[in-house]
C-alpha cells in the first residue's frame, strides 16, 4: 500500500461532511399559483438561506471549517432567476405579514406567543440575508468557496438518471452542460460531480475523465462490492481504471442521521414537521380559516407555511409546545455524539490503514432545516466542536484529501445508487417504466438531428440563427423530460400526476420542435413561448449530441480511403491495460499516426471504452468477444480472432481499404494469417515475449507448449519479423530456426518532453508530503510477477540498508505476487522502509520518477524494458539486470549499473554504490538521458518502421513535414523525423 512516511499529527483521521443540494425545474413563467413551485421557496427559507447564515457566522469567528456541498444546474438556475427572485421576495413578505398576524392571534397564549415572535424575527432577517447578496443565493456561495470554506461540486444538467439513458451522447450532453453551468456560475472548473442519486454504471468514469473531473461521491456498495476488493475497504477512496476517483458513503455516520428510527431528527425535542398552521387552523373556526386563507392556494389547497409550533414530544398523538433552548440542546449533544462516533471509527482504522482515513458523511442538503429544522443548528455545532473541542477528526474536502493523498486502489465498481436496495428499482418499475421508451426514442432523434446539423446551415425559411435556437430548445425538453425526479415521484406516489405531466409534456414539446426542424420550417412564435417557458441553461449546446459511432465506419473516415491503410491485430489496448503490450502498440501507433500514417488498432471491447473511436490519430476498433464465463484465456483467444475476422470482412465487404497487416504476439495468430492468405496482404509481426523466455527456458505441459508452437506459426508467416532487443532477436531466431534476414530489431520508444522538468534530488513539490528530508528513495515500477525479480530486491534491502541506513524501497505496480511480496517484506524485518504502493495512475508515477534517488528493476527475464527507458527520460539513476533488453539499453558503468540476474549480494552492492555516490550516479543519469534522446525518439523508430512498411507495400512516399503535437506536459514537440 501507499505509505506516508511523515510523523502523524494529532487528528487520526478526517471527515468530509457532503451536502447535496437539488431541486428539480419547477419554474412556471405563466402561473404563480403552482403547489410545485413552493418547494424553492421552502428550500431557500429553511434550507439555503439558513446555511449561508450558518456559514458566515462560522467565518464571522474564525472557525476553520470545510464542507462539500454539491448545486444542481437546475437549483442554480432557479436560484439566478430574476422571475424566481422576484416571486420568493414576495413569498417572504407573505411570510413576514403573516407571522405579524400569528403574534396579534395569540398575543394572550403564553406557551405559543413567543414561536410567533420568533418566526416574525426569523423572516425578517432571511429577508435582509437575501437582499444582501442581490436576492441571488448563488453569489454568497461562490464567495465562501473562494474563501476556502466549501468545495463545491457539479451534477448532471437536470439531473437525469444516468445509468438508464440509453445512448453516450445523451450522457456526454447531461454532463458538458452540467459543467458549463458550474463554469458560469463559479467562475472555475468543477473538481468533482455529484452524479444523480449516487448512481453509477460502468462507462461513465470514462465520460467524467475527458470532462476533466476528479472525483464522484459513490454509494457504499460501489466501493464495497468493487472488483478486485479494495485494500483500504471504505476507509479510503478508490480510483477506476480511468483515473477517477470515487469517495464511498460511509453506511455508519448516514444511519446515524438517516434512520427512521434511530436518526437525529427524530429526537422528541425536535420540531414537528407535520404540525404547519396551514393544515392545523380553520376546519371549524370560520374566523380561523379567514385568517389562514391567503396563505394558502387560490384553489384553496392547503400547504405548509413552514410556521409550526410543537415538538415530536413522543411516539403518541399527543404534541408539546416547541422549545428553542431544548432543541438547540439537543442538536449540540448530537453534533457531540456525532464527532465521538466518528473519532471511534478513525482511531480504530488509523491502527492499520497506511494514511489517514476519510469518513465520507453524505446527505440531501434539504433534510438540514427543511426536513429538520435543527440541521442548521447541528452542522454549526458539529463544525465549532470539530474545531475547538477536539482534535481526533478534522474536516476535509475530498479534492484536499486527493491533493494530500494522489495514490489510491484501483478496481471496478459496483454498479449502484444510493436509492432502495442500492438499484435502480426506484427509478425502474412498474409506476415508471413506461417512460424510458420514449425517452430512448427522444436520444435518438436528437442525436440524429444534432449529427446532421452538426455545421448548421439554415435556409430561407429557417434561418440559421433560427436553426440552432430550435435545436437548442429542442436539447433542453429532453434534458427536462430526463429528470429523475419524475421517474422518482412516480414511484413514491406523492404528486404522480405532476410528474407525469411534466414528462409528456416536455416530450411533446421536444417532438414538435425535432418535426419543425425535419420539414425545415420553424413555428417562431411556438419557440419562443418555450424560450420564456423554459429559459435555463443559456450555454447549453446541441452539438453535444453529435454522434460518437456512425451507423458506418467508412462514411465517417472519407480522409482515409485515398491512403494506405495499416491494420494492427492487438488483444489489448489502452485503456486496457494487462502487460506491457497494450502500451508498447499505442505508443508506435501514436507515433506512426504522427507520421501520416493509416493506422488502425483492431483490439477487444472494455468496460466503459466506445467501440470506436480516433485516439490521438490512431482508429481504434474495439471488438466484444462472446464466450462463456468459464472459458480460459487460451480458448478465450480463439472466440477473440473469430470477432476480428467477422469485422475486418465485413469492412472489406463495405469498401474498406486494408493494405497491410501488423500483428502483436501469438494471441491474433489466427485471425491475421485468414486475412493474410484472403486477401493477399503484407503480415508484420511483432513478437513481444516467448513462452519459452517467460518460463525461464522450460515449458511445462500442453498450454504451454501450444502456444510455443502459436509463436513459431506467426514468425512463419509474417513477411517480417520485429524484436525489440538484440537479445530478443537472438532468442527468436534461435527459438523458431528463422533466417537473421527476416528479423528487424525496433525498439520500443518513449517521448521525453517534459519529464526532467524537476530537479532530481528535490523532486515534485510533493516529495516532502510522502517522504523525509533524509529518505534516499529507489524505486520499482512493473507488473508483481516472479519474472520481474521484485522478490530479489526486497531481499537485498537488509544488505542496503546495512550500508545506506535511509534507504526506503517503493514498490509500484499490480499483480499476483503482491500478496507473497507484502509477506516476505514482513518476514525480512524490513517493512518499515518499504511500501507496496499498488496501482498508481501516469501523473502520480511521473511524480515519483521525479521524487526518486535511484530506479532499480531486477528482471530475471525482460524482452526490452521500458521501465528503464522511463527512469532515464527522468533523469535518474540506474540499476538494472544484466538480461534480455535491460541488457542492451544499460552500458555497465558508463549510464547505470548491471547486477547479475537473481543474485541478492550483486543487486544490493550495485544500489548502495548508487546511493552512496550521488555525483557519479547523476553523470550516469546524464549520459542515459542523451542515450534516450538519440536511440529511443518515437518518431525515429516510426520513420523505421514505415520504411519497412513501405517496402512491404511497394509503396513511395515524400518525406513528411514536421507534425506540431504536445508532450506529456502540454508543451509543443516536433515530430515527423529522426533526431
Amino acid at each position: 500500500m501507499y505509505k506516508r512516511w511523515k510523523t502523524k499529527p494529532e487528528h487520526k483521521g478526517y471527515l468530509a461532511l457532503v451536502l447535496h443540494a437539488h431541486l428539480p425545474y419547477i419554474r412556471h413563467a405563466d402561473r404563480d399559483d403552482v403547489m410545485e413551485e413552493r418547494w424553492f421557496y421552502e428550500a431557500m427559507t429553511e434550507t439555503y438561506l439558513p446555511l449561508i447564515e450558518v456559514f458566515d457566522r462560522l467565518v464571522r469567528d474564525g472557525v476553520d471549517y470545510r464542507i462539500t456541498f454539491s448545486m444542481t444546474p437546475t437549483l442554480l438556475a432557479l436560484c439566478a432567476d430574476p422571475l424566481m427572485q422576484q416571486r420568493y421576495a414576495a413569498h417572504l413578505e407573505k411570510l413576514i405579514g403573516l407571522a405579524d398576524k400569528e403574534k396579534a392571534r395569540l398575543r394572550n397564549d403564553d406557551r405559543l406567543y413567543p414561536l410567533a415572535a420568533m418566526y416574525a424575527e426569523r423572516f425578517r432577517r432571511l429577508m435582509e440575508l437575501y437582499e444582501s447578496c442581490g436576492r441571488n443565493v448563488v453569489t454568497a456561495f461562490r464567495r465562501l468557496q473562494d474563501l476556502g470554506k466549501l468545495e463545491i461540486m457539479t451534477s448532471a444538467a437536470t439531473h437525469g438518471y444516468l445509468p438508464l439513458m440509453k445512448t453516450e451522447e445523451a450522457i456526454r450532453a447531461q454532463l458538458r452542460t452540467g459543467i458549463r453551468e458550474y463554469e458560469r456560475h463559479f467562475g472555475r472548473k468543477p473538481k468533482g460531480i455529484w452524479l444523480p442519486e449516487c448512481a453509477y454504471t460502468p462507462g461513465i468514469d470514462r465520460l467524467l475523465k475527458m470532462e476533466g473531473i476528479l472525483y464522484f461521491i459513490g454509494d457504499t456498495t460501489a466501493v464495497e462490492y468493487a472488483s478486485p476488493a479494495p485494500n483500504r475497504k471504505l476507509l479510503a477512496p478508490l480510483m477506476t481504471r480511468y483515473g477517477v476517483t470515487v469517495f464511498p458513503r460511509d453506511p455508519e455516520s448516514s444511519e446515524q442521521v438517516w434512520s427512521a428510527t434511530d436518526g437525529y431528527p427524530g429526537h422528541f425535542d425536535y420540531r414537528e414537521y407535520y404540525r404547519d398552521i396551514g393544515w392545523d387552523l380553520g376546519w371549524n373556526d370560520l374566523e380561523e380559516w379567514e385568517h389562514i386563507r391567503p396563505y394558502v392556494l387560490p384553489t384553496h389547497e392547503r400547504v405548509n407555511t413552514g410556521m409550526k409550533y410543537y415538538r415530536i414530544t413522543g411516539t403518541g398523538e399527543h404534541r408539546e409546545p416547541y422549545n428553542p433552548e431544548w432543541a438547540r440542546k439537543a442538536a449540540a449533544d448530537q453534533a457531540d455524539h456525532f464527532l465521538r462516533c466518528r473519532g471511534r471509527q478513525a482511531d480504530t482504522w488509523s491502527g492499520w490503514l497506511d494514511r489517514r482515513p476519510i469518513i465520507v458523511s453524505p446527505y440531501d442538503a434539504e433534510l438540514f432545516g427543511h426536513w429538520w429544522y435543527e440541521g442548521p443548528t447541528w452542522i454549526e455545532m458539529l463544525c465549532r466542536k470539530t474545531y475547538h473541542d477536539q482534535h481526533n477528526v478534522r474536516m476535509i474536502t475530498p479534492g484536499e484529501y486527493l491533493e494530500t493523498y494522489p495514490v489510491s486502489d484501483t478496481g471496478s465498481l459496483n454498479e449502484s445508487s444510493w436509492g432502495r436496495n442500492h438499484s435502480t428499482e426506484v427509478w425502474l418499475q412498474g409506476d415508471n417504466d413506461w417512460i424510458y421508451r420514449h425517452l430512448h426514442q427522444a436520444e435518438d432523434r436528437m442525436i440524429g438531428l444534432a449529427t446532421r446539423h452538426s455545421h448548421p446551415k439554415g435556409s430561407g425559411r429557417m434561418p440559421t440563427a433560427m436553426l440552432k435556437r430550435a435545436l437548442n430548445q429542442a436539447a433542453r425538453e429532453l434534458m427536462l423530460a430526463q429528470s429523475s425526479d419524475w421517474a422518482f415521484i412516480m414511484d413514491s406516489r406523492t404528486v404522480v400526476d405532476y410528474a407525469v405531466r411534466r414528462t409528456k409534456h416536455h416530450l411533446g414539446c421536444f417532438n414538435r420542435l425535432c418535426g419543425m426542424i425535419e420539414d425545415g420550417k420553424i413555428d417562431e412564435t411556438f419557440l419562443i413561448a418555450l424560450e420564456h417557458r423554459n429559459n435555463c441553461f443559456p450555454g447549453l449546446d446541441y452539438r453535444d449530441y453529435v454522434s460518437v459511432l456512425p451507423a458506418s465506419p467508412i462514411p465517417l473516415l472519407p480522409d482515409i480511403r485515398d491512403r494506405p491503410n495499416t491494420f494492427m491485430l492487438a488483444w489489448e489496448y489502452p485503456p486496457k491495460h494487462v502487460g506491457g503490450l497494450s502500451r508498447a502498440v499505442a505508443d508506435l501507433a501514436e507515433a506512426l499516426a504522427a507520421r501520416g500514417e493509416a493506422v488502425h488498432v483492431v483490439t477487444t471491447s472494455f468496460e466503459g471504452a466506445p467501440a470506436f473511436e480516433i485516439r490521438n490519430g490512431v482508429y481504434v476498433h474495439r471488438l466484444p468477444v462472446l464466450c462463456s464465463g468459464d472459458t480460459d484465456f487460451y480458448h478465450w483467444t480463439f472466440e477473440m480472432n473469430l470477432a476480428m475476422v467477422d469485422y475486418l470482412v465485413s469492412w472489406k465487404e463495405n469498401g474498406g481499404r486494408i493494405d497491410l497487416l501488423h500483428a502483436h504476439d501469438w494471441m491474433v495468430l489466427h485471425a491475421a494469417r485468414e486475412l493474410r492468405h484472403s486477401y493477399g496482404l503484407p503480415l508484420v509481426a511483432t513478437i513481444h515475449a516467448t513462452e519459452w523466455g517467460r518460463q525461464q527456458g522450460k515449458l511445462h505441459g500442453e498450454l504451454q507448449h501450444r502456444i510455443h508452437g502459436l509463436e513459431w506459426k506467426l514468425t512463419y508467416e509474417a513477411n517480417r519479423v520485429f524484436v525489440c532487443s538484440r537479445h530478443m532477436k537472438e532468442e527468436v531466431v534461435r527459438l523458431f530456426q528463422l533466417p537473421e534476414d527476416k528479423v528487424d530489431i525496433i525498439p520500443n520508444g518513449i517521448p521525453v518532453a517534459g519529464r526532467d522538468r524537476a530537479d532530481g534530488r528535490s523532486g515534485w513539490p510533493n516529495r516532502s508530503e510522502w517522504f523525509d528530508p533524509g529518505d534516499r528513495v529507489i524505486l520499482y515500477v512493473g507488473r508483481l510477477v516472479y519474472e520481474k525479480g521484485v522478490q530479489v530486491l526486497i531481499a537485498a534491502m537488509p544488505n542496503v540498508l546495512a550500508r545506506v541506513p535511509g534507504a526506503r524501497l517503493v514498490i509500484v505496480g499490480a499483480g499476483p505476487m503482491r500478496e507473497s511480496l507484502e509477506r516476505q517484506v514482513a518476514e525480512s524485518g524490513v517493512s518499515h522502509r518499504v511500501a507496496c504502493w499498488g496501482f498508481i495512475d501516469d501523473d502520480t508515477k511521473s511524480r515519483l520518477y521525479a521524487a526518486a534517488d535511484l530506479c532499480v528493476f531486477p528482471s530475471l527475464y525482460e524482452p526490452f524494458g521500458i521501465v528503464a527507458l522511463e527512469a532515464m527520460a527522468s533523469r535518474k539513476p540506474l540499476v538494472v539486470s544484466d538480461v534480455g533488453g535491460l541488457a542492451d539499453i544499460v552500458e555497465h558503468g558508463t549510464d547505470g549499473y548491471k547486477a547479475l540476474p537473481g543474485h541478492v549480494d550483486s543487486l544490493a552492492w550495485h544500489v548502495s554504490e548508487q546511493l552512496l555516490d550521488p555525483a557519479r550516479a547523476a553523470d550516469m543519469a546524464a549520459r542515459a538521458y542523451e542515450k534516450v534522446l538519440t536511440q529511443y525518439d518515437p518518431a525515429a523508430i516510426a520513420e523505421q518502421v514505415q520504411a519497412h512498411y513501405d517496402r512491404l507495400t511497394d509503396r513511395k512516399r515524400p518525406v513528411p513535414e514536421p507534425v506540431s503535437r504536445t508532450g506529456l506536459y502540454g508543451e509543443p514537440v516536433q515530430s515527423g523525423g529522426s533526431k
